[in-house]
């Protein structure tokens, strides 16, 4: 049976009305469309990967969304108008109720057996590519000004046209872009600077529209952050110019402020968010899904994706698994927190071609190290870093510089070695990380990126809507149609 006969059947045992009567008041306003019929319409419209206007011709034309949604085969007449079909959105997006159906798509695999009763899951995160345009300085600054203007004329009722021509400022709102509607010489800095300047004055000029109007917008606080992030001011003796180098936690886009620059590798960088999933290994039903900007580490992320295995499966965890991006402290202390066994890849500890840490001797307390050719440290000292205050140890310059395995542990004149609290601990998952047994249990975590490369086929790796709860929300719609049709196929072979 396809996705939509099963719908058919089943739809009901997934929603019911009263599932989303918290978005409506019951004393006043009049008779809604069942929120049911919208809540599988919208997993139908995660699933095909269409707009919401292709969702009403779906429901009017289609005879599989019609036996979907068991709606008359025989009429032409639309169920509902798109602006139903938004406004139930924005009702679960302002509830924070978007993961509704993600929930009852766990719940359904649990009533299934698919679930074990101990769970062992793989966590992973991926990139996802953000909706609104990414520009330049220039046309950032311009866009900000736009939104400025549209926010003061909102608060006194009146048009945006007529606010900018009063602010001096309807350049902005008449070209599409600011660099393409000003003729300026790229190739001069002193037009170039110019430009800037007078660019500089009109985010001055709406700000001080703002001010004035006594507007205090998100609009205006972007606008001063891009100023802020982008702009160095100069002083009396240079003028000003964009700052050399990324700002930290810089916003890319005035459409998406919540867009990042994130980078999935040393060669593949993005705009956007980064999503995080939790997968059990044995079913490979997805159990907890989260979005964050793409620069938070994955390890922070560890607690919060097993509580909310833990809560929507209702099992308890016996162990995780994750890569290197897994393996910091902060992730390793969140798992014992928990009380889950957190079990990761192990970066290396050496660089290339030079001795690591594994391949010294040190005590179990730490205060005394030998090399591999079998010297003790000459000296001692404490250090303090994120891992708490741990022991450098030194080697004598004299004795590094004879030593016949110098080129293989150091290209300085002596070698170092820092020996953190957790020493040990680390040691021990490098050597269980790379026993035969540690590679054939971290083997297992492949279904997590198997489970990502069926969200992405849902179309999850572009955000559809603007916004990181709506990006989170579109990747529990789409990891509730995964779960779904995992549980359906493995109905259907028994």
């Amino acid at each position: 049976m396809g996705v939509y006969s099963r719908l058919s059947d089943e739809s009901f045992r997934l929603f019911c009305d009263e599932d989303f009567g918290f978005a409506y008041n019951r004393e006043t306003g009049r008779p809604s469309c069942p929120p049911s019929l919208l809540a599988t319409a919208r997993l139908l419209q995660h699933y095909v990967g269409i707009s919401d206007a292709e969702v009403v011709e779906r429901c009017r034309y289609d005879l599989r969304w019609k036996v979907a949604l068991d709606l008359d085969l025989a009429s032409t007449r639309a169920p509902f108008s798109k602006s139903t079909f938004q406004l139930f959105r924005t009702r679960l997006t302002l509830h924070e109720q978007e993961g509704l159906v993600f929930e009852r798509s766990v719940a359904k695999a649990r009533e299934a057996g698919l679930l074990p009763k101990s769970l062992r899951v793989a966590l992973d995160s991926s990139p996802v590519r953000g909706r609104g345009a990414v520009k330049d300085t220039y046309n950032l600054l311009s866009d900000a000004i736009v939104g400025v203007v549209h926010a003061v004329a909102s608060s006194h009722a009146s048009s945006p046209e007529e606010t900018a021509r009063q602010a001096g400022l309807q350049r902005h709102l008449e070209a599409a872009s600011i660099k393409g509607s000003e003729l300026v010489d790229w190739s001069d800095p002193g037009a170039v600077s110019s430009f800037l300047g007078d660019l500089i004055g009109d985010c001055e000029q709406a700000l001080k529209l703002a001010e004035t109007a006594a507007v205090t917008t998100p609009e205006v606080a972007l606008l001063r952050k891009l100023l802020e992030q982008d702009i160095d001011p100069g002083d009396d003796e240079s003028p000003p110019t964009i700052r050399r180098g990324v700002a930290k936690d810089r916003v890319v886009s005035v459409k998406d402020p919540e867009m990042r620059h994130g980078r999935k590798s040393s060669g593949s960088q993005y705009d956007g968010h980064k999503a995080h999933v939790a997968v059990d290994t044995e079913s490979q039903v997805i159990t907890a899904v989260t979005t964050t900007a793409p620069g938070e580490s994955d390890g922070a992320q560890v607690k919060g994706l097993l509580e909310e295995t833990l809560r929507t499966t209702g099992q308890e965890i016996s162990s995780a698994l994750g890569d290197c991006a897994y393996s910091s402290r902060k992730a390793l202390i969140q798992a014992e927190e928990i009380g889950v066994d957190l079990k990761t890849r192990m970066p290396s500890s050496s660089k290339v071609g030079l001795f690591g840490a594994s391949d010294f001797e040190v005590s179990e307390a730490g205060r005394m190290a030998r090399c591999p050719a079998g010297h003790k440290s000459q000296s001692q000292g404490k250090r303090k870093t994120q891992a708490g205050a741990g022991i450098q140890h030194r080697w004598a310059e004299a004795l590094c510089s004879v030593c016949p395995l110098k080129e293989q542990c150091t290209k300085a004149k002596r070698r170092t070695l820092y020996v953190p609290p957790d020493f040990h601990e680390r040691r021990r998952r490098e050597a269980h990380a790379r026993s035969p047994q540690g590679l054939e249990e971290l083997r297992l975590r492949i279904v997590v990126e198997h489970a990502i490369a069926r969200l992405k086929n849902l179309g999850a790796g572009t955000a559809r809507y603007v916004g990181r709860a709506k990006t989170r929300a579109q990747w529990l719609w789409c990891a509730a149609i995964a779960n779904l049709t995992l549980t359906w196929s493995a109905l259907e072979a028994r």
